[in-house]
């Protein structure tokens, strides 16, 4: 593994560091290099399983949080070719700091719109988790680079490095809010303001609200009920806190909606996609 290319992360930060935010920083690498491998491999026509690449942590020095990451070459078979290319890593850290550059650039515009936001928004938040870290310090510093190992020399080359301050790292994770925040109202609803009651929810599963075992009626729209996916992930949170309340009956519980409806090939309604919440209506009773 000491001999495959190898990306360096430096978070150098002069405070204490939440152990929590720095595991979402590094996770959200290790996201966004299994996807952007997918996206390689597809390229390539490969239909190879990409979700057991994972990187790993080479080396850690002190004063600072300093790690080098890498795959296990062995353990990948015929991934292996892709992944002990250079130009593999190269062009993720060269993909990732072009992401925190954008992210600095769209936090200084005076509107950010759906259509300005070319990142999905799952991106968005693993360079908005790697930023943060840095941009909650003062006179901290974000450095990526790539390393390959020479054997004709034995020693470590940096092929590429960018940096990024502390203030750079703000405006990029402003920027990331921002464009997530426009990527929640990127929609026009087909029909707004309605009011729709929950007529199941998955009560087992907390953190499955909007994705499985939730239905609800909108009467406006059709008796049915209809599977319902939240979008924002502001409104989910807000609608599973009622839902979670023990002290009414949920399925009496109106919620007021934006939402879209997605159609059977025969146009009738099968899903509800709401795209913001307005208001709660609690029954009198």
């Amino acid at each position: 593994m000491d001999r495959a290319p190898r990306m360096r992360i430096h978070f150098n930060v002069h405070e204490p560091v939440e152990l929590v935010e720095m595991t979402l920083a590094f996770q959200g690498l290790g996201f966004e290099y299994q996807a952007f491998l997918k996206r390689r491999l597809l390229k390539q026509e490969s239909k190879e399983n990409t979700s057991n690449v994972k990187l790993y942590v080479t080396r850690i020095e002190t004063n600072c949080i300093l790690a080098e990451l890498a795959p296990a070459l062995p353990m990948l078979g015929s991934l292996m070719p892709v992944l002990s290319d250079v130009n593999t890593v190269h062009d993720f850290v060269q993909n990732m700091a072009k992401s925190i550059r954008w992210l600095k650039e769209l936090a200084n515009r005076d509107s950010v719109l759906a259509k300005d936001v070319t990142r999905s928004k799952r991106h968005l938040q693993h360079v908005r988790d790697v930023v943060q870290l840095v941009g909650k310090g003062r006179g901290s510093e974000l450095g990526l680079a790539t390393i390959k190992y020479e054997a004709s020399s034995g020693q470590d080359r940096v092929l590429l490095e960018a940096t990024f301050t502390d203030e750079e790292c703000r405006q990029a994770a402003q920027g990331a809010t921002r464009a997530l925040a426009a990527l929640e109202h990127r929609e026009k609803a087909d029909f707004e303001k309605v009011l729709m009651y929950f007529y199941q929810t998955n009560i087992e599963d907390p953190k499955a609200l909007g994705k499985t075992g939730d239905k609800a009626v909108i009467a406006h729209i059709s008796p049915e009920p209809l599977n319902v996916y939240i979008i924002p992930e502001t409104d989910r949170s807000r609608v599973r806190h009622v839902l979670d309340d023990k002290t009414h009956n949920p399925l009496h519980t109106g919620f007021v909606v934006d939402v879209n409806v997605e159609k059977s090939p025969k146009g009738k309604p099968r899903i509800y996609r709401v795209v913001r919440l307005h208001e709660i209506v609690y029954d009198d009773d």
